[in-house]
């Protein structure tokens, strides 16, 4: 009976529906081209303009300006707040937990911080993937104007393809800075009393030792050289 009720009131707002979808849509088209002036010159100002990555939270009144344009401008927010929460958490309790290995003999005596700490990276890279696969989707469905998309790819590669590959990058070089200090973890265990720590310094009763020690330690220091490259680009933008 409620079914039968239902569908009777809906036929009989039906005309209504038809009439106010006629004036939201006509609505639109007058004033999708201020509208799209008003994100366009947004986006240049406030976004593309300076070095720095800035996304002002919208106001009541720009939303209204923007009308359906805060859609696309919700994609370059979103993504920043998807990819900051995929850094914070867990991964950041490690990373803060790693600060406190200041010498071959604890990276040796904590191997399994390292261990956790190489998997959370891992697990931050396969969200990260997510997070820009998201907002590629989303950047391709989008249809806009040819003026204002020109203007929308600057910011969209600011924010989302910049990020993201530095965000790659950084994962990538972490992972493979973990992988390098494990294995030197485990080559120092396995020299036993061959080998003395003397503060941060590994001493070696064997020359051979020693050059194997130094042939991984360069890796090693090539990575964290890598790593602080990028850490001054990210402080470039952010």
């Amino acid at each position: 009976m409620s079914l039968v009720k239902q569908k009777t009131w809906v036929r009989f707002l039906a005309p209504l529906f038809a009439l106010g979808l006629v004036f939201q849509l006509a609505g639109c088209g007058d004033n999708e081209p201020e509208q799209r002036k008003a994100f366009s010159e947004f986006l240049q100002t406030q976004v593309i303009d300076g070095t720095k990555i800035r996304l002002p939270e919208l106001s009541k009144d720009q939303e209204k300006a923007f009308g359906n344009y805060t859609k696309d401008y919700a994609v370059l927010t979103g993504f920043t707040k998807q990819l900051d929460g995929a850094f914070s958490g867990a991964m950041q309790s490690s990373m803060t937990e790693l600060r406190t290995l200041n010498s071959m003999k604890a990276m040796v005596e904590n191997r399994e911080k390292i261990e956790k700490a190489q998997a959370e990276t891992k697990a931050v890279q396969a969200k990260l993937d997510g997070i820009v696969k998201q907002a590629a989707d989303s950047y391709a469905t989008m249809k806009q104007p040819e003026d204002l998309k020109a203007v929308y790819d600057k910011a969209y590669a600011k924010v989302v393809t910049q990020q993201g590959d530095l965000s790659q990058q950084t994962l990538t070089l972490l992972d493979s800075t973990f992988g390098d200090i494990l294995t030197i973890s485990d080559f120092l265990k396995a020299q036993g009393d061959k080998i003395q720590y003397n503060g941060p310094v590994v001493q070696f009763t064997e020359q051979a030792g020693l050059n194997k020690f130094n042939e991984m330690n360069e890796s090693l220091q090539k990575n964290q050289q890598a790593l602080m490259d990028i850490a001054r680009k990210i402080a470039q933008i952010m």
